[in-house]
């Protein structure tokens, strides 16, 4: 069990820390979503969407790196502190061997999301055919688009992740409603699915684009009715 000196409280957009930033504190989600991310030319590519009970910050303790990615809140957040000296104590109380290859994984890990992150990227790649999403209660639709509400679009469940930066046409139909929705995702983001977990399953984060004005509009409606139920 860890033992936390405070919490943080967090707004929706504020940055937690940056890619590239000295720290060694470790952070434990207590409420909200946390976005994790790094900049590869340019382009911010999203590695991670944290919930309650994620921990993240530990890799800069361990080996004392500067920050590999830039956490931002995605809604009104709050995160534990985790005692730094309680860290210390416990980590130094490992048998140096064993300390020794934990922090050669943490580098290594590093290195590994580095290399991922910066492999060239088929930008605006079309993909042929259209993807068909079924939502069959209220709730399904809402946990899919609050897991990527911060890019304006949908999180799907597949084992099956297309390249980020990939174009496709998307269509689903809106729990209690009969109008389908029509648009064009591009892929943001991928969690493939031997870096899931029960509560974070494989998939893609989904930004809609060029989105019918009507739909957009009727989508809004439909957030603001059945989101505040």
């Amino acid at each position: 069990m860890f033992l936390t000196i405070k919490r943080e409280t967090y707004k929706a957009g504020d940055v937690i820390f940056e890619e590239g930033s000295h720290g060694l504190a470790v952070h434990i989600l207590h409420s909200g979503k946390v976005e994790i991310s790094k900049t590869v030319q340019d382009r911010k590519i999203v590695v991670e969407i944290l919930g309650p009970g994620d921990i993240f910050g530990e890799m800069s303790f361990i080996d004392h790196s500067p920050r590999l990615a830039t956490a931002i809140a995605l809604e009104d957040t709050v995160l534990e502190l985790v005692d730094k000296d309680f860290l210390d104590k416990e980590f130094n109380q490992i048998d140096s061997d064993f300390r020794e290859i934990v922090t050669t994984l943490v580098r290594r890990l590093r290195k590994t999301t580095q290399r991922l992150v910066s492999l060239p990227r088929r930008i605006g790649k079309r993909v042929s055919g259209k993807i068909s999403i079924s939502f069959q209660k209220a709730d399904d639709f809402f946990r899919a688009y609050i897991a990527n509400l911060g890019e304006g679009g949908l999180f799907i469940h597949t084992t099956k992740n297309l390249p980020v930066g990939s174009v496709l046409d998307l269509e689903f139909s809106l729990p209690d409603s009969n109008q389908a929705i029509t648009t064009k995702g591009k892929v943001v983001w991928i969690r493939p699915q031997d870096m899931s977990t029960e509560k974070m399953p494989p998939g893609m984060g989904i930004q809609f684009i060029d989105m019918n004005p009507n739909d957009n509009e009727f989508l809004k409606n439909y957030l603001a009715k059945f989101g505040s139920s």
